[in-house]
């Protein structure tokens, strides 16, 4: 059974799905009879570098063209398909890079097209050759013969050498688009009757990171090993990722410095045969779309996150790093997202109270809570967050007076930050007010709850 990305593969300009700047450049010169000696097909594996070099090369070899457009009936389209045109060479540079190869196709390129009009000369991973290789195709490249094409195909421009850049016109290939890499596979799919969600589709397409190649592939993968409709579990399943789920759960407990809750996740990982670096990887791709959501919250991980994707290759055992690593961040965000995301109540002293200041106390709860609102609808999220965090809120002398606990630190630095907006929505929902940070070692509060819990249990010790 042929596999499903050469079945699927683009045999015309028209068939290649998106690179349109790519396909009109090249399109306009062969219809203008003015094609490059050389091109550099340079941009992402799986983006169709290789593929549109057959194209052209078969466009510029075609009996029956149509404008730019090979006929793919005739007998030059064909057997450039199946690889059998004498006059189209394909060389893989990643396992033949030395000065021996180059010397045959600059011997070769000597000589006139046996089938065809041109001689296409190929090259993939062209920057995986020598440095004696490139000096010996400088020489072809400065003077080509004007029956010969080269093109050269790279993943890594900045490893050709600028001396062979500047004989040739780059094109650079770019990464596709979600959405028409599914649009793609929605066609292969019902040509092949394969039962799919779109839900599937999508997830596929973000797998591929671009590359319509890696989304085929990927989809004969899922779809052989499922044996039935593919959705997103049997992407999972196929493909050994941790999860939405399981990474959702992952991320909540590290908001929630819940270190049991965190420590199951990460058994649970490991004890299913799946990678630790896998559950980072998809960890930070998670947090990542949650930011972009509005979910700032989520910043401060995805950074922590990227660092430690790095680091973890790193290290032999990788669940203890995963451990390790997701306790500590956990640590550092304890309680910082409250559980409700209401703001705490303003504190007041144990005391009867005359009317007048029931009323101002009042006012000053519906003042806050005016604030919180404003925050939460139009203002700064992170504000809203960290001040929902404070041990303690208050209107004194003419201040918004904020205080923090020593161990909620984050979210003080994160007001301290941004006190600009603070002051902007203060001044908005409750009027011309000094804003005041603070923070607290707690020793004052944990004496106050001491005497507090003497005074309870002083007749106790008295008897």
């Amino acid at each position: 059974m042929e596999a499903l990305y050469r079945k699927y593969r683009p045999r015309k300009f028209s068939e290649i799905v998106g690179q349109d700047h790519v396909k009109k450049i090249l399109m306009r010169a062969i219809e203008e009879g003015k094609v490059s000696h050389a091109y550099i097909f340079s941009g992402p594996r799986g983006t169709g570098k290789t593929t549109t070099a057959r194209v052209l090369a078969k466009a510029l070899n075609c009996e029956r063209r149509q404008n730019a457009e090979p006929c793919g009936e005739c007998y030059a389209c064909k057997a450039i398909d199946e690889g059998t045109f004498m006059d189209v060479v394909e060389l893989d540079a990643a396992s033949n890079r030395g000065i021996d190869e180059i010397r045959r196709i600059k011997e070769g390129a000597s000589f006139r097209p046996i089938e065809g009009k041109y001689k296409i000369y190929i090259i993939d991973e062209v920057h995986m050759l020598t440095r004696e290789a490139f000096n010996a195709l400088l020489k072809t490249l400065e003077e080509p013969p004007p029956h010969v094409v080269f093109i050269l195909a790279t993943t890594n421009l900045e490893k050709v050498p600028a001396t062979i850049i500047s004989r040739c016109q780059v094109l650079e290939f770019r990464n596709l688009p979600h959405e028409l890499i599914v649009e793609r596979l929605e066609e292969i799919c019902k040509t092949e009757r394969i039962e799919v969600t779109k839900d599937a589709l999508m997830y596929i397409a973000k797998r591929s990171m671009g590359g319509m190649r890696d989304a085929i592939t990927i989809l004969e993968q899922v779809w052989k090993f499922s044996r039935g409709k593919v959705d997103v579990k049997a992407v999972e399943n196929a493909l050994g990722l941790i999860g939405a789920d399981v990474v959702d759960r992952y991320l909540e407990s590290i908001l929630k410095g819940n270190m049991s809750k965190l420590k199951e996740v990460i058994d649970d990982v490991y004890y299913s045969g799946k990678e630790m670096d896998v559950l980072l990887q998809e960890a930070l791709e998670a947090a990542v779309e949650k930011v972009e959501k509005g979910k700032i919250e989520y910043l401060q991980i995805s950074k922590a996150l990227l660092g430690a994707v790095k680091e973890i290759k790193f290290f032999d055992n990788k669940k203890i790093y995963t451990m390790a690593f997701s306790f500590d961040l956990a640590q550092k965000l304890a309680g910082f997202i409250p559980e409700q995301g209401e703001p705490q109540s303003v504190k007041t002293e144990e005391k009867d109270v005359s009317k007048d200041e029931t009323a101002l106390k009042s006012k000053e709860k519906e003042d806050l809570e005016r604030l919180m609102e404003y925050l939460r609808n139009e203002g700064d999220l992170a504000v809203f967050v960290a001040l929902s965090l404070a041990d303690e809120i208050k209107v004194d002398t003419g201040k918004l007076k904020i205080v923090f606990p020593k161990e909620k630190e984050f979210s003080y630095i994160i007001l301290k930050e941004k006190i600009l907006e603070l002051e902007d929505a203060v001044r908005k929902s409750m009027g011309n007010l000094d804003v005041e940070l603070s923070i607290t070692d707690g020793s004052k509060r944990a004496e106050e709850v001491k005497n507090r819990i003497l005074s309870l249990f002083g007749n106790a010790e008295e008897g």
